[in-house]
């Protein structure tokens, strides 16, 4: 039989006037009906989610693309970039399962503060490094400042996010995530000068001081449970708990994640392949960002509506399908067709990894879910650029799509024939009025 996605049932709309009060399996607002439900279910989390980690993301989208030049500064060679850049997201992967024993004790408000500290030291160490040993130490420590970060603030919205507009809070959180790697460069430009890469570290570490800032004077006073402690469970006994579910979905968004990690090593590849330049492959990413900015809304909207297939499915299906693109392609305009393609899948994905989370998550041992689970989607990510190298290696550069492709489509049959929907869009779609579902 296959596995139910069990998510909390929906309770019924407050009267007007009436005191919502905290439920945390609900979130803050309650049930949403309308656009203006939706909008009041959603305004609080603008202030105490949204727009601090849209500073956040800023800072880490004025790091990310000057890394491998960093190396350079501190006498790295190239190689030594590439591994730098690596670093950056094995970091990242290799301690999300560590961050969810880290929030299971210490609780969200403790994790946040230590997630901080860590982010300050790694970021005050990039800025101080003279060699490239200290530099990868340094980016390493704030990768583990990331990994913790993400997934308090994934741990809170999963639980402060009303389930009926779940898909939509979520595909916003990762619009804001996709608008700080737009602006973070553009604020890089706009201060450094050409050959200094340090004050990319100085807007991330600005950024990172501010944006906390803001969390800490914006938090819910009257919400206990981000100091609540739980006993940490461990990744076996999660995964063995959860088999079903993760077998599924967990499944579908390990194929999202290598398809979208093997998106940004494919395009620039084929691209030298074809002989462009890094301005026009830095051209191919721009508009691709344009695209996933544009989508991430209309995206959640979808997911809510009509059910989380109706976005995973597309965005299966056009990743794997501008994956088969990529080989066909001869020039800028074929290869920008493609990507192209590429970019709709990505944007019509916004925030699924994360919704699917959040609908899987129990209510005990959330941290330590939410940890397996970004380890999954974080290993995909990581292993699509090896994927494609590896197939490169051993074969035609004309492979490497077609492969991952074939990835894609299987899990997208996968996930077409198994996955079931949360249950209060299962209730909606026999009933849609949500008043009479929950009288």
């Amino acid at each position: 039989m296959a596995p139910r996605l069990a998510v909390a049932k929906p309770a019924g709309l407050p009267r007007r006037g009436e005191r919502v009060k905290h439920d945390p399996d609900r979130g803050a607002a309650g049930g949403a009906s309308g656009a203006h439900g939706v909008a009041r279910a959603i305004r609080p989390l603008w202030t105490q989610i949204y727009l601090p980690n849209l500073l956040i993301a800023t800072g880490q989208g004025a790091m990310l693309p000057i890394l491998v030049y960093a190396a350079r500064e501190v006498h790295g060679s190239s190689a030594a970039g590439a591994v730098l850049v690596a670093l950056n997201g094995l970091g990242t992967l290799v301690f999300d399962l560590p961050s969810g024993r880290i929030v299971a004790r210490l609780g969200e408000s403790a994790s946040a503060w230590l997630a901080v500290a860590l982010l300050l030291v790694g970021l005050a160490g990039c800025l101080a490094s003279r060699s490239i040993v200290e530099l990868a130490v340094s980016v390493l420590v704030q990768a583990m400042g990331w990994a913790l970060w993400s997934l308090v603030r994934l741990t809170h919205l999963s639980r402060a996010a009303p389930v009926l507009v779940r898909g939509r809070a979520l595909s916003l959180f990762g619009g804001i995530m996709r608008a700080g790697n737009v602006l973070g460069p553009f604020a890089f430009i706009a201060i450094a000068s050409r050959h200094d890469v340090r004050p990319a570290f100085a807007i991330y570490l600005v950024s990172v001081v501010v944006g906390f800032a803001w969390v800490v004077l914006a938090r819910d006073r009257n919400d206990p449970a981000v100091h609540q402690r739980s006993e940490p469970v461990r990744p076996w006994h999660v995964i063995k708990k959860h088999r079903n579910g993760l077998a599924v979905a967990g499944t579908a968004v390990l194929a999202v994640s290598l398809l979208r990690g093997s998106r940004t090593a494919i395009v620039p590849l084929w691209a030298a392949h074809l002989g462009l330049n890094s301005r026009q492959a830095a051209m191919l990413f721009a508009f691709s960002s344009v695209i996933d900015l544009a989508l991430f809304y209309p995206a959640g909207v979808i997911s809510d509506r009509f059910g989380r297939r109706a976005v995973l499915l597309p965005c299966l299906i056009l990743l794997s399908v501008g994956h088969l693109l990529i080989p066909l392609t001869s020039s800028f305009d074929t290869l920008f067709a493609a990507s192209f393609v590429l970019a709709l899948g990505n944007g019509m994905g916004a925030g699924i990894v994360m919704t699917l989370g959040a609908d899987l998550t129990p209510s005990e041992g959330r941290p330590s879910f939410l940890a397996v689970w970004r380890g999954i989607s974080d290993a995909g990510t990581t292993a699509g650029p090896l994927v494609d190298s590896a197939v490169v290696g051993l074969g035609p550069i004309a492979l490497a799509g077609p492969v991952i492709a074939v990835l894609g489509l299987a899990a997208t049959a996968l996930a077409a024939t198994r996955l079931r929907e949360p249950e209060h869009l299962a209730r909606q779609a026999q009933d849609p009025d949500p008043a009479a579902s929950s009288s």
